[in-house]
This record gives structure tokens, C-alpha cells and sequence, in this order.
């Protein structure tokens, strides 16, 4: 169990001043914001003790003091990747202190996270997303509504539940050295293609094999148009990413030609 935090002795002092002056437990605790019923055992501490002084605590004393647990944690969020036991191998080796630190010591100090995962992004491609985020930042709810949004997905049947460890400041959650960067990869699993637009679904169609520009092609034609239809109505907005086979010269030049008679628009990505 963490220990107590205690009262400090100026805390203390000015409880009895406070109390002398005939102030009452409540407006005290107001006064100095503290819980009314730490200002009822300090005053009755003092009543019994005369003084103003900590008692001893029970239990092992602390090996590093406030500085230490400082310089501890900074050296950890200079690197946020630092094990407990690098850790204490860095303050070993930089710390002024002639008293032995374990590193559970070093460990209590720290306070670890689970590394969040995001796709592995190139700097062209995270500046073309500002780009398009600022394009559509005032778009009104409707205009949201009108879009289909379409992707292929992998659900992999074995999958690594392996987490990394990081230490980060308050809003470093997705900074990029506190990151595991994530890519699609190979593994048993079942590969399918859906979309939907608003608060509704449209197809979901299961993928057999490789699919190429060709089995795209038949998914437009079969399933993404005809959803666009039933969920949206004509000139829907078709989203889809950029996967070479959605901008193979057939796909685009079908996606083209309906956009042309009016079925559709095509919004860029």
C-alpha cells in the first residue's frame, strides 16, 4: 500500500495558529485547503504532543530523494524506450550519490505504457493528410452522409498480442518515439471487402485468393455502385485508398466513365 502523503510542518503550524485564533475546523480547512478531518488529527496531535514534528515512519526508509526520483524519471523520458534496467544502469553511471539504487527502485520511480500502434507513415504521405483534413474541416454532417466509404480488410486467425512498453508525457500518446509502427502483413486469415456510408452499411464481400485489378473491377461493378445507390443515391462520393489495383488504368477508367454520366463522384485521397 503507497504510503500517506503527509501535512507539511508550515501546513501544521498554520492549523494551530488558525485554531488558537478561534477559527473552526471547517473554515480552516477551507482556508489552507486541506480535508477537515486531517485539520481534527493535527489539531489533536498537538493537543496530546506539544509539537509540531513528523513522527517516525514505519517501514524501510527511501533510498533517493526527491532530486533523484526528478533526475530518474527525466532520463527516462529522454528516451522513452528505457527498460527499468537501463534505467539503472544510467543512474548508476551519472548519479553523484554514493548509495546503492536497485533497480526496483528505479522501476517504482517510472511509470510505463503500452506503445500505441499507427501505420508507418512517410513524411509525403502525412502532409498529404493535412492537406486533405484541412480541405474538408468545414464539410457539414450531410455532406459527410453523402460519401461511401470502401476498404478491404484482413482479419488475421493467429495474431501477436506482443506489447512494448513506453514512458511518455501527458499528450505523447501517438508522438513517434512512443509509437510501434504497424504494417499489413501475410497470415492465415479472411480477407474481405465492405463499405458504408453514414450510419449504415452496404455490401460485405468475402475475397477468395489474390485479388487483382480485375476481381476490383467486379466489386465496383457488383457491389460498391450499386450500395452507393441504395445508401446514398446518384452522385454519391466513392472513397477509396490508393492500392494499385484501385488506380490501375482499368479501375480508374471505369470510376472515370460513371463519374462522367453522373452515377458518381470520385473524392481524391
Amino acid at each position: 500500500m503507497a504510503r500517506k502523503k503527509q501535512l507539511s510542518k508550515e501546513k501544521r503550524v498554520a492549523i494551530i495558529t488558525l485554531r488558537n485564533e478561534g477559527q473552526s475546523v471547517q473554515k480552516i480547512g477551507k482556508t489552507l485547503k486541506v480535508s477537515p478531518s486531517a485539520v481534527a488529527k493535527t489539531i489533536k496531535r498537538y493537543k496530546e504532543t506539544g509539537s509540531h514534528e513528523d513522527h517516525p515512519r514505519k517501514g524501510r526508509p527511501r533510498v533517493t530523494s526527491a532530486a533523484e526520483d526528478k533526475f530518474i524519471r527525466v532520463t527516462s523520458l529522454r528516451n522513452c524506450r528505457l527498460t527499468a534496467a537501463q534505467g539503472y544502469q544510467v543512474n548508476a553511471t551519472q548519479s553523484s550519490s554514493s548509495r546503492h539504487i536497485s533497480r526496483t527502485t528505479v522501476k517504482r520511480s517510472l511509470h510505463g505504457k503500452i506503445a500505441a500502434r499507427k501505420p508507418l507513415l512517410r513524411t509525403s504521405n502525412k502532409q498529404k493528410r493535412l492537406v486533405w483534413a484541412k480541405e474538408h474541416k468545414e464539410w457539414t454532417l450531410d455532406q459527410w452522409k453523402s460519401v461511401l466509404w470502401s476498404d478491404e480488410s484482413k482479419f488475421e486467425i493467429f495474431g501477436s498480442n506482443h506489447h512494448v512498453f513506453v514512458r511518455r508525457r501527458k499528450g505523447e500518446r501517438v508522438d513517434s518515439t512512443c509509437l510501434v509502427p504497424t504494417v499489413k502483413h501475410g497470415g492465415g486469415g479472411v480477407m474481405v471487402w465492405g463499405c458504408f456510408a453514414g450510419d449504415t452499411v452496404g455490401d460485405l464481400f468475402k475475397i477468395e485468393g489474390i485479388l487483382n485489378q480485375h476481381g476490383y473491377h467486379s466489386i465496383l461493378q457488383r457491389h460498391a455502385i450499386p450500395s452507393g445507390w441504395r445508401l446514398v443515391g446518384p452522385s454519391f462520393i466513392f472513397q477509396q485508398d490508393n492500392d494499385p489495383k484501385h488506380t490501375s488504368r482499368l479501375c480508374k477508367g471505369y470510376l472515370t466513365k460513371k463519374e462522367s454520366d453522373g452515377v458518381l463522384r470520385q473524392m481524391t485521397w
